[in-house]
C-alpha cells in the first residue's frame, strides 16, 4: 500500500518535494485515497502562500474548519490539517460544523487571517464523478473503491487552476486572545489520575479532575 501510495504522489506535477512528502505522509495517515482530502491539502496550501507563512510546527497559527461530520467534507478537513500544520492534538484546529467545505486560517504573531472555500462549481463535479456517485453513495467502502476512481478523484484537484477550485478571501486583520499554555501536572485527590492543571477545579478543599467535580454532573 505504501509503494503504491508513493508512486501515486510522486506523478503529480506542480508540487515540491517537500509538499509531496506531506502529501505521502497524509495520505498514509488520512488511510484511503479519495477526492475530497487532496482538496483540503491543495487549499490548505494555497492559504499559507496567501498569509505569507509557512506550515505550522509550533502554535503559531489557528485553524477554524466549517466541515461537519458524517459527510465527505470531513476528508477535506484531513487534507487541510496536514497542509497548514494545524492540527487537532496540538489544539490548533477546531470545528465549526457547518458541512461546508471552507475554513480560515489565523497568523496568531501578526494578527492577520484568511478565508478559504472551494467553488460550488467543482464540489458539485466532486460528488458526480464515479468515486461518490457510484461506489460511496451505494455504501462501498473508501478502500473497496475501484483502483481507478480512486486514484482519478486523489489526482484531480491537482490538475486544475487554483482560481477553478476556490476562492480565498484576505489576509484581513484579526485580533487574537492569546492565553498561555499549561505545563503544570497535578493529580486528582478523589480518583488519583494525573490531570492538566488548567482543567482541575477546587471542591471542598481538594483538586479534583473534570470527572469528579460535582458541577460537571
Amino acid at each position: 500500500m505504501f509503494t503504491k501510495h508513493k508512486e501515486i504522489v510522486s506523478s503529480i506535477e506542480g508540487l515540491t518535494d517537500e509538499e509531496k512528502e506531506l502529501l505521502y505522509s497524509g495520505l498514509n495517515i488520512h488511510g484511503h485515497m479519495c477526492g475530497a482530502m487532496p482538496v483540503g491539502f491543495r487549499a490548505g496550501l494555497a492559504a499559507l502562500k496567501t498569509l505569507g507563512s509557512e506550515r505550522e510546527r509550533n502554535m503559531d497559527k489557528f485553524v477554524v474548519i466549517y466541515a461537519g461530520n458524517r459527510h465527505a467534507a470531513g476528508c477535506f478537513s484531513d487534507g487541510v490539517q496536514f497542509a497548514t500544520g494545524c492540527t487537532f492534538g496540538k489544539g490548533i484546529m477546531k470545528k465549526e460544523p457547518k458541512g461546508k467545505w471552507s475554513f480560515m486560517v489565523v497568523d496568531k504573531v501578526v494578527e492577520k487571517a484568511v478565508r478559504v472555500k472551494i467553488k460550488t462549481g467543482f464540489i458539485k463535479k466532486v460528488y458526480e464523478a464515479p468515486f461518490i456517485s457510484e461506489y460511496r453513495i451505494k455504501g462501498i467502502k473508501p478502500t473497496e473503491v475501484p483502483q481507478h476512481a480512486a486514484e482519478a478523484a486523489f489526482k484531480r484537484p491537482f490538475g486544475l487552476k487554483l482560481e477553478d477550485l476556490l476562492e480565498i478571501e484576505g489576509p484581513f486583520d484579526y485580533k487574537v486572545e492569546k492565553a498561555g499554555a499549561s505545563f503544570n501536572l497535578e493529580v486528582c485527590e478523589k480518583c488519583g489520575d494525573a490531570v492538566a492543571e488548567n482543567y482541575t477545579s477546587i471542591e471542598d478543599g481538594k483538586k479534583v479532575c473534570p470527572d469528579c467535580f460535582s458541577y460537571n454532573k
